[in-house]
């Protein structure tokens, strides 16, 4: 009955990280069209990128000289009002494929655990959510290895090669492959009764 109970949790708790995820996503749409209205509002605000995940990391940033020949300080060139349309579309595309392909694999993940719960858990769906769950993994590595941002007056290219989201994308097709032996287990047992 206990297991029911964690299972049950945990399935709750999936939805609520989807719905959290939905509401990220249209907190940053909503600051992705107040940007496109009122881009002076942005004035003050200026471009930085942390991560904090275990990662290879190549960055790169290259500044422009206004009239005198003086150069510009990092806060005039990569303030936020004066990033590219085609670097702010892009990284809108970028981040909201991100929370896709995070919102889809929480959501295979539930399936999984809805089925523990129904006490079907060898089953052919359960090897396929895991392998889909690794090839969103695959696909959030891909989207995340890269930032490319253009200003009026310089830009911001960084590559990022985080090992944590391979390591995840193992896990689920390992786990794939271990609820497809089991599935095999579970057949052969069934014919031999």
């Amino acid at each position: 009955m206990r297991k029911n109970k964690l299972l049950s949790i945990a399935i709750i708790i999936c939805k609520s990280i989807r719905l959290f995820y939905i509401l990220i996503f249209l907190l940053f749409t909503g600051f992705f069209i107040h940007f496109q209205i009122s881009p002076n509002s942005y004035k003050e605000a200026t471009f930085n990128n942390k991560s904090f995940s275990f990662e290879l990391n190549k960055s790169t940033s290259w500044k422009t000289f206004d009239k005198n020949g003086t150069p510009q300080k990092d806060k005039d060139v990569f303030a936020l009002d004066k990033i590219s349309k085609t670097s702010l579309y892009f990284i809108y595309i970028q981040f909201s494929a991100v929370l896709l392909f995070i919102f889809l694999s929480t959501k295979e993940f539930q399936r999984i655990m809805e089925s523990v719960k129904k006490l079907k858990t060898f089953q052919n769906n359960n090897v396929a959510s895991f392998r889909k769950i690794g090839k969103y993994i695959f696909f959030i590595f891909i989207l995340t290895s890269f930032v490319f941002i253009n200003f009026e007056n310089g830009g911001k290219s960084q590559i990022n090669l985080s090992f944590t989201p391979l390591l995840f994308m193992l896990i689920a097709f390992i786990m794939a492959e271990i609820f497809k032996e089991g599935n095999l287990l579970k057949q052969e047992n069934e014919l031999t009764i």
